[in-house]
This record gives structure tokens, sequence and C-alpha cells, in this order.
């Protein structure tokens, strides 16, 4: 089992290890942190003895048969809300310039960082030593409590791989076989992406990227020397002096698109690499890549021809001399989607249950893009079944509790009801999602999806119990490759000890999918636009009743079991704000939000008008569904209008009847053979418009079928009863 967190480590395989932590700068300066999540490792390795909050305990670093005196210290981190345990030796200059000279390349690495940012002038992020390079210490139990045996992995020289980023000098580069970059920007000052060339030495492997593909992979034949700019650079705004690399260039066919990797790319955690948080490229010459992030590109271009220089055998892809390495956990190429997702149809028609034609490709695409979906219809339509099956088909069950369902009572009035409260003891009662929600942060339940049913969940008020997962859901923010949100619980409900362990920093992990079911009728209360803000609602109103099982349909099985061996990266989101899609995305983007000032438009009318969250939202689903290739642009578009736009409306003036027509009108399109004259329909029945939907009649041919039968309930419930709304059943 692995645990890993930050720059600590853990296989639960290896006998007596407590962890192992990646040399950083703190090493060499006075000590570690130790995460929280390793505090149980070393309380055992203490047999239950901890320094007392505010004090140290003297430990004993062993290596080698030599005794290092260092002290264990117990602190408060009042601004984090927790305690905190530091192993310092800050005072044991031996045991400091043991560590200097053991990992001598990683001081060497970091020192150099450090001078070149203090020559910068700027602020930068603390110095990180790039994965391929990385050095480590083990530490051991002894079975004497503050005795720690301690193991050195050392870094051994491999080729390093590079990423350019090459624009209309990359066919002079290649002709000439060089790299080049100024020494100065034209303030005078140094620049990370330019400085990394002095680093490129013989024998190292780049990847050259232009126009959104790698075009070239090149192995590097002399290090970086100082040179004046080339011929071919002439017409650049660039400084006369730079730094030139010659390199032997061979073209890659085909390209290598941008989208086919960048998702796989970024699982790797490359530090200061060429992509960032979204999945673009970086602005910047010349990157750190790495030969595990070499190996991923590789395993997904098999249709490529790579030169042998590039192919790294596993001694020089490995990251340590440790045969316990972190495999990153890597998402299922795009083009794999369908195949996924056709299995989990497969899977539920097994069970009996047929789902109407893209509802299962629109559930994905929905809690892709975000973690949090409504399910609503009328009582009996397969809700709660759904979530349970496709849960199901990717392993995720009630018996490894990686599906849990959780009836919403109608007495529920605050966040503490499914979160859980403080007893008159001081002690954390959990609620039924907090225990979830522990499961699944587990570093070894890290990587499986786990699914939470709200059932009817409208029972109780949703804005009151619900309020604080809806804010905590805002703060997603990525955090070294991972999606991290604030926390759950508030410091104040953890007095015990072992409860600040259990539920500290607990906020909402990213392998967490919540799915609400929702029945509209007199015992249940209506949404609140911060909770349609938030979700996208699939409708479960239009049901066939003469659908029978078909023994006779042959549903197929093989390879069934791929898809319940996927990783929670299927499902979770690869965006959380716009600026992570637009670089990739931006005439789809552009194009999605063209349609959306125009419904806007109408919207405000009525104030049902959208803002910056349920835009990001739709362009996220329309940029998924282009990348897999579900549906076309109009069908994922006409999935969007119904679930993100039409629930919004609701009321009795005559402005919301105009809104209706209008969104009709553009809804049916110009093919449709069906006019729409808003001013005539203002003042006259609409019926000979929306009858078109009813029982026993064909309806016309719409550009957005699934929106306008939805717009002609609508106007029907509007005409004959005064009022409409979206939940109206």
């Amino acid at each position: 089992m692995i645990k890993q967190l930050r720059s600590w480590w853990k296989d639960t395989e290896i006998p007596n290890l407590i962890g192992r932590k990646k040399v950083d700068f703190s090493i060499f300066r006075d000590g570690t942190h130790i995460p929280v999540e390793f505090h149980p490792d070393f309380l055992e390795a203490n047999q239950g003895q901890q320094p007392s909050l505010g004090e140290g305990r003297k430990v004993k670093l062993i290596h080698e048969d030599r005794n290092y005196e260092a002290t264990l210290f117990k602190i408060d981190q009042v601004s984090a809300g927790r305690e905190a345990l530091q192993l310092r030796y800050n005072g044991n200059q031996t045991l400091k310039n043991l560590l200097i000279e053991t990992f001598s390349h990683s001081y060497s690495y970091i020192m150099q960082e450090r001078t070149n940012q203090q020559a910068d002038d700027a602020k930068r992020p603390q110095v990180v030593v790039p994965e391929d390079q990385a050095e480590y210490i083990d530490f051991f139990a002894t079975g004497v409590p503050f005795e720690y045996r301690l193991e050195f992995i050392t870094f051994k020289s491999k080729p390093n791989v590079w990423w350019v980023n090459q624009g209309t000098t990359i066919q002079a580069e290649k002709e000439e076989g060089i790299l080049w970059a100024p020494l100065l920007n034209s303030q005078g000052r140094k620049l990370y992406h330019w400085e990394t060339m002095k680093e490129v030495k013989q024998g190292d492997i780049i990847l050259h990227y232009s126009n959104k593909a790698i075009r070239y992979v090149s192995q590097v034949t002399d290090a970086a020397v100082e040179a004046p700019k080339p011929g071919s650079m002439a017409n650049t705004n660039w400084q006369e002096e730079g730094r030139l690399v010659r390199t032997e260039y061979v073209e890659l066919t085909p390209p290598i698109m941008l989208q086919q990797f960048n998702q796989q790319i970024m699982q790797v955690n490359l530090t200061q690499g060429p992509l960032h948080s979204g999945g673009g490229v970086n602005q910047g010459y010349l990157f750190r890549f790495s030969s595990q992030g070499l190996q991923v590109l590789q395993s997904l271009t098999a249709e490529v021809t790579w030169p042998d220089f590039s192919i790294l055998d596993q001694d020089e892809a490995s990251n340590t001399e440790s045969p316990h390495e972190v495999i990153p956990i890597l998402p299922p190429s795009d083009s794999s989607i369908t195949t996924f997702l056709h299995q989990i149809q497969s899977h539920i028609r097994r069970k009996g249950f047929f789902f109407p034609e893209h509802l299962i490709e629109n559930f994905y695409l929905s809690l892709k893009t975000k973690p949090f979906v409504i399910l609503a219809g009328i009582s009996g339509t397969g809700k709660t079944r759904l979530v349970k099956l496709f849960a199901e088909a990717l392993g995720a069950t009630g018996n490894n509790g990686q599906f849990t369902l959780i009836p919403v009572r109608p007495d529920w009035s605050d966040p503490a009801d499914l979160l859980g409260y403080k007893d008159l003891s001081g002690r954390f009662k959990t609620g039924p999602l907090t225990e979830v929600l522990v499961e699944a942060r587990k570093p070894e339940n890290q990587h499986k999806p786990y699914f939470i049913c709200m059932d009817e969940m409208n029972l109780a008020r949703v804005e009151h119990y619900f309020s604080d997962l809806l804010s905590v859901l805002e703060t997603q923010d990525w955090q070294e490759g991972r999606i991290h949100t604030q926390d759950l619980i508030s410091s104040t409900m953890l007095e015990a000890p072992e409860d600040q362990v259990k539920f500290g920093s607990l906020g909402i992990p990213e392998n967490v999918f919540l799915i609400g079911t929702v029945n509209m009728d007199e015992t249940t209360h209506p949404f609140s636009k911060k909770v349609l803000d938030r979700a996208n609602t699939l409708e479960f109103n239009y049901i066939n009743l003469q659908q029978y099982p078909d023994f006779n349909v042959q549903v197929e099985t093989s390879d069934s079991s791929d898809v319940a061996e996927l990783n929670h990266l299927f499902l979770r989101s690869d965006y959380l704000q716009l600026v992570d899609a637009y670089d990739t995305n931006k005439e789809l983007v552009v194009r999605t939000t063209e349609r959306l000032v125009k419904i806007n438009a109408l919207l405000e009318d009525i104030h049902a008008h959208v803002g910056f969250r349920v835009r990001d939202a739709i362009c996220f689903y329309m940029i998924y569904n282009e990348r897999y290739k579900l549906m076309s642009e109009e069908e994922a578009f006409d999935w969007q209008l119904l679930q993100k736009i039409l629930p919004r409306i609701q009321g009795s003036h005559s402005s919301v009847r105009r809104v209706l027509l209008n969104l009709m009108k553009g809804a049916l399109g110009t093919g449709s053979g069906v006019t729409v004259n808003i001013e005539d329909l203002m003042d006259n029945d609409a019926s000979p418009l929306y009858l078109r939907w009813a029982a026993g009649q064909t309806p016309p041919t719409a550009k957005h079928p699934q929106s306008a039968r939805k717009l002609a309930f609508m106007l029907r419930r509007l005409e004959e009863d005064g009022f409409t709304s979206y939940w109206l059943s």
C-alpha cells in the first residue's frame, strides 16, 4: 500500500519503513516538517510515545553505525488550527556536512537555483529538485523509541529530458542543429526558461514543440556555450548575447498533437514543467521534462517511430535506485472514453435496465464538468438505479465502500445533519457524508472513485443542510497537480487529538462525486439559483413503459473488466477555471460564449441570466464532448440549454412568456418547418405551437429537440395554469 503526501512517501510493504523524505532545502538548513498524515507512523516507531505540545524529545539518527543527535518537536500551528511535528538538527553541523556531502547533487542544484532567483530580483516558488534528479532519505524504525536508522538514496546521472517551445524559427534552428536563447531580456533580467540552457548536457533528449504539436525529438551533441545570436534569428527582438546548444533533430511522423497527451502528462507532476494546470503550454523557451514523462508520451503514441536514442531502458527511466518507485496515476486517453462508456452501457443492460439515447454520455460529461449532479423526475424512473449501476460498472459498490446511499430526512436543517457535530464530551460525531470523505482521502484510496447518492435530497431545504458543501465546492484549486478544497470541518469542532488526526484538513477529495436525486411534488422543496448554478440537472420525466427486457440481445462482455479498473481520473475535472482550457480550445469557447451572450440578453428581462460560473461549466461540458467525440456540438449544447438554462426560468408574467417563445424559436432552428411569430403568440393562443409535442403527435425536427420539448411543456403550463416552472411535473 502506497502513501504519498508532498515530499513524503511510504510503501507499507517495506519492513520497518517510517517514511521516505525527498531531499529539499530544509534538509540542509535545519531539518524537516513531518506531515500530519505521517504522525501515526512516527508514533508507532516511538512505541506510542510522543513529545508534549510545545516541547521536544532528543532523537538518535543512525547511519552506517554512526549516531547523530536531533530533536523531535511538537508545536501548535495556530494558523492551520492543528499540531505539527518537526525534526530539527540546527546545531548539528556534523550531520549537516554529511547531508551536504552525500546529497551534493541536490545541494548544488538548490543553491544554484536560489542564486539565480536572487539575481533575477523576482519572487519565485520554493526550489524543488526535478523528480528525475531527486534524492531521498529513508527513515526506519529500530525498535527503540526515538531512534531511527537512515538510508540514503542518491542521484546517478542519466540523460535529462527537456521540452523546447519553438515558433517561426524552428526550421532555421533545425537546419543549423541548434537551440539558442539570450542571456538577458530587454530589461536586463535573467529568465528561468532561458537559464535552463546552461543545464543542458551532452546526451540529453529534447522534445521540440511548435504549432500545437511535438514535431521533433533531438539528442544533444554539445552542451551550452555562450554565443552571439545566430543569423537565423536576426529578425527577433532578443539581445545579441546568449547560449547555444548543438543537437541532432529527428522528425516525428506523424506529429504528436497536444491533446493526445496533455492530460496524461499532467499526472506525472512535473516541477516547473511546460504544461500549466489546464493542460495548455506555458509561455517560455526551454522547460524541464522527465524520463518518466517521455515514457508516458511514448506509450500513448504507438503509431510514432521514435529514434533509438529516445527509448530509455528501465534503469535510465527510473527516478531512484529503489524498486518501490511511485508510479503516477494516469487518466485514460481521450480516444478510449467512448469504449469505456459503451462498456458501462453494456453493464447496465446486462442488469436489465435501459436508459434513453445519450443519457449515459450526458451523465458522464456532467460529472466530468462538476462533481455534483442532480437527477430530477417523477418517482420510479430509475434515478437512483442509474447512479448505483454507473458506479457499479466502475467497481464502486456498497460492499467496498465506494458507493454510499444517503437518504435525506425532512427534518435536516443545517450541515451538522450531514457532516457531524461535537458532542457534550468534546468528541466529534461524524455524519454520514464525513465518513465517506475520510475513507476516500486515505492514500491507498485516492485513485478510486467514490460515489455519494443523496436520495430525495430536496425533502429538506438543500440550501440549509448542504450549504457548507456548496461553498467548499467553489474553493477547488490546483495544488501539486491535484484538486484541493478548503476544510469542511472547522478546527473548533476537533478538540481531541484523535479527531484532529482523523478529520483535520478534511476537504472534498478529488475522487468523490456527489449525485442528488429529486422528486418534484407537494412533499419537496424547490431549488435556489445557488444550487442550480453548481450542478447539471438531468431530467427523468419522459418514460417509455413499453420497454421490456430482451433476452435475445447479445450484450458484449469482452473486456468488461477494463472499465472496473479505471481510476478516478476518468471522472475528475481537468479544468477548474476557463483559463485552464482556453488556450487549446479557444474557437469552441468563443462559439459557445457567443451563444450564451444572446441567451443572456433574453434572460435579463426576467432576472434569470447567468454568470461566469455557468458560462465556464457549459464551456467545459462542450470541450469534453469535443475531446471525446461523444455527440455533435448541437446535441451537446441542447443538453446544456436544457440542464443549465431552463431550470432557472419560472413565473407568471408576460415577460416569461416572451423568453420562452424566443428560446423556442432558437431551439427549433430554421429547418423545422415551424414559424414562431413572437408578437402574434404573445397576444394569441400558443397551443398550435406547444401541442405539436402532445401525446400521439410527431414533434417537428428541431435543432435542439430536448430543449424544444421542455419549452413546449413550460409554455403549456404557463398558458393553462397561469404559472410555469422547469420543475412542474
